[in-house]
């Protein structure tokens, strides 16, 4: 998803995506500003985690 999107925006001379799909989500929405990319990381990291645990079972 973030390749596409990136070959997307430097197809059309656009300015590249900086977050994604978690960044917009509305639990980080509801996060102060200041803390929307750390709360997103997190939530990144706590995702990989959980899918790493599943296909190991």
């Amino acid at each position: 998803g973030a390749e596409k999107a990136l070959f997307r925006a430097l197809k059309t001379r656009s300015k590249t995506p900086k977050y994604g799909l978690l960044y917009h989500s509305t639990y980080i929405g509801r996060a102060g500003l200041k803390n929307k990319g750390r709360i997103s990381r997190y939530l990144a990291n706590k995702c990989s985690i959980a899918s790493r645990s599943t296909a190991s079972l």
